[in-house]
Order: C-alpha cells, then structure tokens, then sequence
C-alpha cells in the first residue's frame, strides 16, 4: 500500500506577500524533509464574475493572456524556490478558480498551507479575510499565514503558543511543541484571561480570588503535556489580565511564529476563528498557524 507524502502547498500570485510565503513555506519544507507544491490560481475578473461584463468580453485571447500570465508567475515561483538551495523537490500548478477554495480543495489533513496576509487585488486576494481567512476556516490541515519580513525565513527560534485546556488549544499546543523540537526553539505558553473569567475546567464563572489559580493550573498542565511530547525544547509560561488575542500579539513581537488553535472555549477564550484566531490572524506582526482539531 502506497503512503501518501505529506507536502508543504503554498500559494503564490506574484504579489511580495506570497513571495515572502513562498520563502518561509521552503524553509519550513526543508526543515521537514517534505516536497513544496506551489499553487497560482487564475480567476476571472470581478466584473464578470459580478455580471457587469459579459463573459464572451474575456474569451479566447483575453482568457489565453490572463492564464499565460499566471503560468509565467507560478513557473517564476517554482524556479526561485529551487534557486533557495535547499535541495527541495518543487512542483506548480496553476488552477482555474477562487484561490482560497482551490487552495483548500488540493490540501489533505497531512499537508500544511501557506498563505501571504496579502496579495494582489483580484488574484489570490486584496484582503485578509479572502483567501487566507478561507484558507484558515477551511483547510482540512494546518494553515499558516505569513506576516512580515524583518526575520530570518530559515531560523526559528522562538514560537509563542495560546493554551486555555480545550481540546482545541491542545492540539495547537502539541502541534507547536512538535514545530519547537523540530527546529530547536523555545516554546512559549501564553494564557490570557479578563473579568468574569470561565474556567478551563468548571466552564462556569469563578470568583476573582480563584482565576489566577486556575489560570495557573491550566498552564501548569499545558507544560506537562508539551514535555511529554518534547522533553527537550525549552519552554516557559506567560500569564497576563488581558484579552486573550492581545495577550498573544504582544507576545508575538518576540517570537518567530504564533500558534492557535481553530477553536477552544471560555478562558483563553474561544479560540476559533472569528475571535481569537481571527484577531491574531489581521494583527499578529509575525507568520501564524492554525490548527485544525482531529476529528
């Protein structure tokens, strides 16, 4: 039986964004051992898609020029990711369709996705909340959005992580221990809590007096389970009294990545998309993974 390789996809529309997605999903490839498989997505224009303009408008030759273009970029992609030297295996494609959905559609649980936070307008997307906020809800594996540029793609050195006890901020906090061991970093607990507070474990409103404590116990247990997984990384804890997605952003000016999980719950409060993720998503100045729960 024939086991699927797992493979770093990266979508790229030419925009510095996705070249800088391009540069941190290389390196992440050769830190895994893993093939890149890089993505460019040809849509049509809004104002077709709209109904503005007719389609017959981007027929034949206008259609052919728009397709060429976006095989020029990606073939450009792919040859500069192999100028990296990294010795990676490099594939492109270059797809008919939305680039979030297409993005999603070519991912398996196994792959990790990675996205630029912007890109042109009318290719990959203009915003954060297109295609990388499609790509988060909906990947079935790991997504990673890659903000700034100021640090060095092939070093991480430091990951900062959101834990509150939910099952979904475990499978972040399992995941980014993995990421710390594989790149010899230190991990970062983070754990951000704000008045009334509803506790990892009660999931009911405790007094003041109690929070800090309970805050406490759920980053002690969060420390145990990542030594279980990677006994020799480095980690320690960072408790504070303010909004959970702050507490990580401001976190995030010394770290190399931030991790969250899609979902979670009270506390470190819900962290799903819409919330927490979103908001670290839109602000963090540093590449963010999100983690999908397994089913």
């Amino acid at each position: 039986m024939n086991v699927r390789q797992a493979r770093v996809i990266v979508g790229v529309d030419g925009s510095e964004g996705s070249i800088e997605a391009l540069r941190w999903a290389a390196h992440e490839a050769a830190r895994r051992h893993w093939p890149v498989h890089v993505m460019t997505c040809t849509q049509l224009p809004v104002s077709v898609e709209a109904g503005m303009v007719g389609a017959g408008a981007f027929a034949g030759s206008t259609m052919d020029a728009i397709v060429l273009e976006q095989e020029h970029i990606n073939q450009r992609a792919v040859d500069l990711a192999r100028s990296f030297g990294l010795g990676l295996e490099v594939s492109g494609e270059t797809v008919l369709g939305a680039a979030g959905y297409a993005l999603v559609s070519a991912s398996h649980e196994e792959d990790l996705v990675v996205v630029g936070a912007t890109s042109h307008p009318g290719r990959l997307a203009d915003v954060l909340g297109s295609v990388s906020t499609v790509v988060a809800h909906r990947a079935k594996g790991p997504v990673v959005v890659v903000h700034g540029s100021d640090r060095r793609d092939d070093v991480i050195s430091r990951i900062v992580v959101g834990v509150d006890g939910s099952a979904g901020s475990d499978e972040a906090l399992l995941w980014a221990a993995e990421e710390a061991l594989r790149c010899g970093a230190e991990l970062v607990l983070v754990h951000g809590w704000v008045y009334p507070y509803v506790g990892a474990r009660t999931g009911v409103s405790e007094p003041r007096d109690d929070m800090r404590l309970d805050a406490m116990r759920t980053l002690e247990a969060s420390a145990l389970k990542a030594h279980e997984v990677a006994s020799s990384v480095r980690c320690h804890s960072i408790i504070t009294e303010e909004s959970p997605a702050k507490a990580l952003i401001d976190a995030a000016a010394e770290a190399d990545l931030v991790v969250v999980g899609s979902r979670g719950h009270g506390g470190f409060a819900a962290l799903m998309l819409g919330s927490v993720s979103r908001t670290v998503l839109q602000h963090s100045p540093r590449p963010v993974a999100v983690i999908r729960p397994v089913d």
